[in-house]
């Protein structure tokens, strides 16, 4: 699978108004954790985090280049300003040789299912997986084709074939997505006052009618 690599640069210990300085100057304080690595303070270049960070998953490797020594790892957390959700601090977990991840792997529905041809409703039930493998074999995303999904049916992960070296931990019975039909809804309309009086009996303006016929022949 393809990397991502993103220059950083050593951080020493700054206190708060350091950090924020160099926040204002677009350095992004990071902190990169390993097993068998001591942790490290870099810093990142906020515009080339934001330049990719649109792309960036879970389940994506990142190459941390610092001085010129890279460190793959995966993104484990971004803090942001609670007002102006601007980026203040990301965590990062440096994968170890020989490592196994254990991570999530986005799905994405591709093709249009045949059920919503015919006038289904597409609900996505879930949008990632949990996988174990190692990192040579982590895949960014899973593409799962629903163009054959029929109205009333419903695609599990026993149905879609996942990559060799890749091990499923979400349960094989996990729905991914189902086609459901919409109910008409009845809406039942009152009837006239006209017609109602006119099947029930004699109307009003009738009998009065008849009345004064009545009293005349008299």
């Amino acid at each position: 699978m393809e990397h991502i690599e993103l220059k950083v640069s050593p951080r020493e210990k700054l206190t708060k108004g350091g950090l924020n300085k160099a926040r204002r100057s677009g350095k992004i304080p990071a902190q990169l954790y390993g097993k068998e690595t001591a942790p490290m303070s870099v810093f990142l270049e906020g515009q080339d985090f934001i330049d990719v960070a649109k792309h960036i998953t879970e389940s994506m490797i990142i190459d941390l280049n610092l001085d010129g020594k890279k460190y793959p790892a995966l993104m484990k957390e971004i803090q942001r300003e609670t007002l102006s959700s601007k980026i203040v601090h990301i965590d990062f977990n440096i994968i170890e040789r020989g490592q196994k991840l254990h991570v999530k792997v986005p799905l994405h529905l591709v093709g249009i299912a045949k059920g919503v041809r015919e006038g289904g409703i597409l609900e996505h039930a879930i949008h990632e997986i949990e996988v174990e493998c190692e990192p040579d074999a982590l895949p960014e995303k899973l593409e799962v084709d629903i163009s054959g999904l029929e109205a009333n049916h419903a695609l599990h992960l026993r149905d879609i074939s996942i990559p060799n070296g890749v091990k499923l931990l979400t349960g094989l019975e996990t729905v991914i997505a189902i086609i459901k039909f919409a109910r008409a809804e009845v809406v039942e309309k009152p009837a006239e006052a006209g017609v109602a009086a006119a099947e029930g009996g004699t109307s009003s303006e009738e009998t009065k009618a008849e009345g004064t016929s009545e009293a005349a022949q008299k």
